[in-house]
């Protein structure tokens, strides 16, 4: 039987992680292009597109990858449920 290896040891920082990982990936060559190809898309579709704008739809972009992250990985999501759980006692 294979060893449970978890990401992090709370939601905080499971969070954390998978987003710094997001970031690194779209630091990288390929990733970068498709930063710039969504950045081409949003322009096109509103050339007046302030900075701020654009920060949202990186943050959103940042999102989106998590919750593709997530979903397509059984693991993380099993992960990420239970550090949900474990949030939600402690609030109790």
């Amino acid at each position: 039987m294979a060893a449970n290896i978890m990401i992090a040891d709370n939601f905080n920082d499971f969070v954390e992680k998978v987003t710094q990982a997001e970031r690194t990936a779209l630091n990288t060559p390929f990733g970068q292009e498709i930063t710039q190809k969504l950045l081409e898309m949003k322009l096109a579709a509103n050339p007046n597109m302030t900075p701020e704008e654009w920060q949202d739809t990186k943050s959103q972009f940042l999102t989106f990858l998590f919750a593709m992250f997530v979903k397509e990985t059984p693991e993380a999501m099993a992960e990420l449920g239970h550090h949900v759980w474990n949030e939600l006692q402690q609030e109790a």
